[in-house]
């Protein structure tokens, strides 16, 4: 157990520039951080990280709990145990009752935070609070797809797993017609279990929004609003690449309403689209682990990893109120995405420059006080783009040809496609 008279320490699990956003909030405060990676990323090389752990096998393996019972073993013993990324999340959602003995939890268990990991349960309690989302539909098998009434065009897209965005590279499939509907079908039922698969109507090109929330018991303490400006790839962005802390009235109350119909504590994102036909915001996802931007919600005055931390021990957490104006930028999958749409036509050069020095701008990883991290995620980029140009291109299995999808996804630049890559597994020894 922890010494008398000083503060549990926190274990990371992931080491990507969510999990640097963690660690230097923490070890500003003098919180002890560790961390454990199967790729040591940006934060791996903070100052403010003490303990660095790698493991072998995907952050989702069987045999990881028993080494971080280890790592328990070793002085971690009651330490706060926080994931920073999907995989290890259910990871120790499904282990909870195990890691419980060792670690102070910050993940609900299983049966709790399934409903807001699968897309399907999600949906049926957004349908339950009166919260809007795309219209969706499950096919049983590709038999079925025949019957659905799929309006055109759609996505194809996990409605729990992340696997498709690693062997792809891309989180949806799009499909314009019902031969690409069985073609991209028959390829990701080829990645993901067939029933973990959803149809997804297409909403037409409006602006993406987020509420950013700290909660306890499904209870919204502080929040604050954010339009997700750019993302990458910008069709279906694997993450967002420029974020403005700008207010959106009426977009907290439904965000309050999902959460509190989750029953969800701790910092929290509510992912909306808002649908050009109506006006009106969309659920597209909820996010209950750190996410990208996190960090601009600290330059805004509402520090959620301080917060979270607060409430693993018991601690009162403070209603606070944000500041708006700052900006949030991940320059590695900006600058391909300014090129994608100054390419597009949907913003032209010299308004992406100005975008980019128009305000006060938070960076995803450079700091300073830090430096570190971001020669350290240059480098793992530098890796990760060597290999991809040296490794064989494309990475659909000879037996399901599927040109259109093959194009999009060589359309990656190798940087972008190495910055995807590192969130991807290796395969375990």
């Amino acid at each position: 157990m922890p010494a008398v008279g000083r503060d549990p320490g926190v274990l990371l699990l992931g080491s990507d520039f969510k999990a640097l956003g963690v660690a230097r909030s923490l070890g500003r405060r003098g919180v002890r951080v560790a961390i454990v990676d199967n790729l040591p990323r940006s934060a791996w090389f903070s100052r403010h990280v003490a303990k660095r752990f790698r493991w072998d096998e995907s952050m989702s393996s069987a045999a990881l709990p028993d080494f971080l019972l280890e790592i328990a073993g070793r002085g971690a013993e009651g330490w706060v145990l926080w994931p920073a990324q999907d995989d290890a999340l259910e990871l120790v959602a499904r282990n909870s009752k195990r890691l419980a003995t060792a670690y102070e939890l910050i993940t609900p268990p299983w049966e709790v935070l399934r409903q807001a990991h699968d897309k399907r349960l999600l949906h049926e309690a957004a349908d339950e609070v009166g919260v809007q989302h795309p219209r969706t539909w499950y096919p049983q098998s590709e038999r079925s797809l025949q019957t659905l009434q799929v309006e055109f065009p759609a996505i194809i897209k996990p409605t729990v797993s992340i696997d498709l965005q690693h062997a792809l590279g891309r989180k949806a499939l799009p499909v314009r017609d019902i031969n690409q509907l069985l073609e991209g079908y028959q390829l990701a039922a080829g990645i993901v279990p067939a029933d973990h698969l959803m149809v997804q109507e297409i909403i037409p090109v409006g602006a993406q929004h987020s509420v950013a929330a700290f909660a306890v018991d499904g209870q919204v303490v502080s929040a604050m609003t954010a339009r997700r400006t750019r993302q990458y790839p910008i069709d279906y962005g694997l993450s967002s690449t420029f974020v403005e802390a700008i207010e959106m009235a009426g977009l907290i109350e439904p965000a309050s309403r999902i959460l509190g119909r989750l029953g969800l504590s701790g910092m929290v994102e509510v992912e909306f689209i808002q649908d050009q036909r109506d006006g009106r915001h969309k659920l597209l996802d909820v996010n209950p682990r750190p996410w990208g931007w996190h960090t601009l919600c600290i330059a805004c005055g509402l520090d959620f990893p301080a917060m979270q931390y607060a409430h693993a021990l018991g601690r009162p957490v403070p209603r606070l109120t944000p500041r708006y104006g700052p900006r949030w930028i991940r320059l590695l999958t900006d600058v391909p995405a300014g090129f994608q749409s100054t390419k597009a036509g949907t913003m032209t050069a010299g308004a992406y420059l100005r975008s980019l020095f128009a305000g006060e701008t938070v960076g995803s990883v450079f700091d300073v006080r830090d430096p570190w991290p971001a020669a350290g995620d240059l480098a793992v980029a530098v890796s990760r783009v060597a290999k991809a140009l040296f490794r064989r291109s494309g990475t659909y299995p000879p037996d399901r040809p599927s040109s259109y999808l093959e194009h999009s996804h060589r359309q990656v630049p190798p940087a972008v496609r190495a910055e995807q890559e590192t969130s991807s597994p290796p395969p375990g020894r």
